[in-house]
């Protein structure tokens, strides 16, 4: 019996329908050599090759190829129509809401909406899932969340995908960094220091990453990468590097005297926040009340109150 998993048959559908490897992987927010690798173990496991290898050419598929897109397509419907009776069940059992959301949202940004959602809505067992980008993405994409919160200044393909916010950054060092104490920095003076951040791999590495370019910092040297704020700080604290980031995770820091904020002679700094959520899946009352909650608690139409 083949052991073909539904995201191998996710990834192989989305290169076809997407066109290219290299769209694939930006519509799962992976790298394109682990787009490849899914094809790869995917081929091992039917025995031949799906997709017939002409470099620099659109993905053609072989007669294997389209013989498994076919059964591909009926696979991941039942798999939708599967997610959509538990949806059902769920709803039906209780006013229950998964909210899945990116780490230094909850912690910092959302922490007071979400919990006045709590108190407000006490029909709506809330449940709230706490992950990286990539997580929060594919929570809502597999129907195990219903609404999803991530920073983003780009939209995301195959979601509904709405602003309802704004958070600031800020570049922060050490208080005996050489920067630090200077007036009106320049981008090319910041670009000369190390900077330490999430993995340039990720979705939101990347997300940062293009963030500072856009304000003139194009060349990021990566001194040290962490997944985690508390490791970032202590990177920062101990003079490794520069971090760009979230102005409300920062200010405790700051106040303490740990870290300290570069006068940056740039751009505001300046992500999205985005709500998403299915555009197949019907959404239960209680999570179109979240969103709207969400929605107009931050009040997306003046960045100035963020």
């Amino acid at each position: 019996m083949l052991n073909v998993t539904l995201r191998r048959m996710e990834v192989f559908v989305a290169i076809v329908d997407e066109g290219s490897f290299a769209a694939a992987a930006d519509r799962f927010g992976i790298a394109q050599p682990s787009i490849s690798a899914h094809i790869r173990a995917l081929e091992r496991m039917v025995g031949g090759d799906v997709f017939e290898r002409r470099r620099g050419r659109k993905p053609v598929l072989t007669d294997l190829g389209r013989s498994i897109l076919l059964h591909a397509r009926e696979l991941l419907a039942e798999a939708d129509d599967m997610r959509a009776d538990v949806v059902k069940l769920r709803n039906a059992t209780g006013h229950r809401v998964v909210l899945s959301c990116q780490r230094s949202l909850a912690n910092y940004a959302l922490k007071q909406q979400i919990t006045g959602f709590a108190l407000s809505h006490p029909e709506v067992q809330l449940v709230v899932r706490i992950g990286k980008q990539e997580d929060v993405i594919d929570e809502v994409r597999d129907g195990i969340a219903d609404v999803g919160c991530f920073l983003s200044n780009e939209e995301t393909r195959g979601l509904r995908s709405d602003v309802i916010g704004f958070e600031k950054l800020v570049l922060v060092a050490s208080p005996t960094h050489p920067l630090a104490g200077r007036k009106r920095i320049k981008p090319r003076e910041i670009e000369r220091y190390d900077f330490v951040g999430p993995p340039p791999s990720s979705r939101f590495g990347r997300a940062v990453s293009k963030l500072l370019a856009s304000a003139g910092i194009g060349e990021v040297k990566v001194a040290a990468q962490a997944t985690e704020y508390h490791f970032l700080r202590e990177f920062v604290a101990a003079g490794v590097g520069i971090s760009c980031s979230l102005a409300r995770s920062v200010e405790a820091d700051v106040a303490r005297g740990l870290l300290t904020i570069l006068d940056f002679d740039g751009p505001e700094l300046t992500f999205q926040i985005r709500q998403i959520a299915s555009l197949r899946r019907q959404l239960s009352s209680g999570a179109d009340q979240l969103m709207e909650f969400l929605r107009s608690d931050l009040k997306a139409d003046d960045p100035s109150r963020q």
